[in-house]
């Protein structure tokens, strides 16, 4: 077991990182001959407290409508007669173009700039919601055979992945333009946390939503949110200058590239396994709901949006409260996060009652509020200054990547083997990757530290 505590290194970039658990009070050594000058020095927006709630506005709005998603899609395609497992093929053939996408738009930011990749991944957005909703509306008013409504769903979700996918990772690299290095894990946790707050909101909001205007009012909602979100982002987000040496560096195959890098790929990898692991999860608990408690489609979705908003909170909890207090490097992010998340996801296949399954989801829901952070801030300081779009949209795209396969097998399972059976595997692949975290001696990465007080924050 390797010594995670006051471990120091130099890594490629020429600066200190510090691998462990307590705060590193030395500071970073700032000489990096291949980086642009630090942007917090010559790129900050001229509010940069304000930007940053625009931007935790905006993602919170697409963190919304994913969670409202989750919570809609299995009662709809209950009462439509779509077969189970056209909910996890919608949202694979999404992931598929996400994963794809993703780099490329990071990379993109690079040279065209943060905020135009911003405003085109949100109003794609707006425009795949409002698709879905239509589409589903006809739907559900019995006009359409089901294999015509999963090809129009399908197909309305594939905007969202072609082209929404441009604001996450745009967002991110955003953030790294205007931190410093060490504290950009705990400033790209508490922007992103904003997917978390969405999450949160959403399922309560759906919840209440579908007692009292319908099953479709939801994805009306998200629809005019991700349009005000658009011009928000369009009409009062800063711009951030693009150096001449990102878009030198900006070669459309440099991006895969970097994904190869010693320093970046074991990173990625453990975003994919979780992102998988975390796919399964979230695909079939709305349906565990229903089977488990014995209970309608529609008070299924009740059931287990209030709990996902649970697990939504959590994660909050953990990236907005814990990370700043705990002072954990990315490596004990990613440790304690898939340790928790595991518990949760062996508490979820044993679970019986409503009450278990919601602290289920709440353990999940804590556990990957720290350990995303941990392996995004992980890639993020592995890498210059000049390539943070490529590889934010790399982690995006691992983020994703794990949608593309795994709900198929994890549908698979629950319908084959047991309805327990996705959850106990999840668990055991979670408390294996907690073993990898600890023992790994290419995850090194440095701790976060409490912001001076002229620093920006959420």
């Amino acid at each position: 077991m390797p010594n995670l505590l006051g471990l120091c290194r130099e890594t490629p970039h020429g600066r200190m990182t510090h691998r462990g658990f307590g705060p590193l009070h030395s500071g970073l050594n700032q000489t990096q001959t291949s980086c642009r000058p630090m942007a917090d020095q010559s790129h900050n927006p001229n509010n940069p407290k304000q930007t940053y709630r625009l931007l935790f506005a905006c993602l919170a709005i697409v963190g919304i409508g994913n969670s409202m998603l989750f919570a809609v899609l299995p009662p709809i395609a209950r009462e439509t007669g779509m077969p189970d497992w056209s909910v996890s093929a919608i949202f694979t053939l999404s992931a598929v173009l996400w994963v794809l996408t993703s780099p490329v738009w990071g990379r993109m930011s690079d040279t065209k700039g943060r905020k135009p990749m911003i405003v085109m991944g949100l109003s794609a957005y707006a425009l795949s919601t409002g698709t879905f909703t239509v589409i589903a509306a006809i739907g559900l008013m019995d006009h359409f055979h089901w294999l015509t409504l999963f090809i129009g769903l399908a197909a309305a979700r594939l905007i969202f992945g072609a082209f929404g996918s441009a604001t996450n990772p745009a967002a991110q690299a955003y953030v790294a333009d205007t931190t410093r290095p060490e504290i950009r894990t705990r400033e790209i946790a508490a922007v992103t946390s904003a997917f978390a707050f969405g999450s949160a909101a959403g399922p309560a909001l759906a919840a209440g939503m579908i007692a009292n205007m319908g099953l479709l009012a939801p994805l009306f909602a998200t629809t005019i949110l991700a349009i005000i979100g658009a011009l928000s982002a369009r009409f009062f987000l800063p711009n951030i200058e693009i150096t001449p040496t990102a878009k030198k560096s900006a070669a459309p195959s440099s991006v895969w590239r970097l994904a190869l890098n010693p320093s970046v790929r074991p990173w990625l990898l453990f975003g994919v396994i979780l992102s998988a692991v975390t796919a399964v999860m979230f695909q079939q608990v709305s349906f565990y709901f229903i089977d488990r408690l014995g209970v309608t489609p529609r008070e299924g979705a009740t059931l287990s949006a209030v709990a996902l908003a649970l697990g939504a909170m959590a994660q909050i909890i953990a990236q907005l409260v814990l990370i700043p207090r705990l002072s954990l490097s990315p490596r004990g992010l990613i440790v304690w996060g898939c340790l928790i998340t595991g518990a949760g996801a062996a508490l979820t296949a044993f679970g019986d009652s409503f009450g278990t399954l919601s602290v289920a989801q709440a353990l999940v829901g804590l556990g990957f509020g720290l350990a995303r952070p941990g392996f995004t801030g992980g890639a993020s300081l592995a890498v210059s200054q000049d390539d943070q779009g490529s590889v934010a949209g790399l982690v995006v795209a691992a983020n994703g990547a794990g949608f593309v396969v795994a709900p198929i097998f994890g549908a698979g399972l629950y319908a084959l083997v047991s309805h327990q059976a996705p959850f106990v595997l999840c668990a055991m692949v979670l408390f294996l990757l907690a073993g990898y975290g600890l023992t790994s001696k290419q995850l090194v990465g440095a701790p976060m530290e409490e912001s001076p007080p002229d620093q920006p924050g959420v």
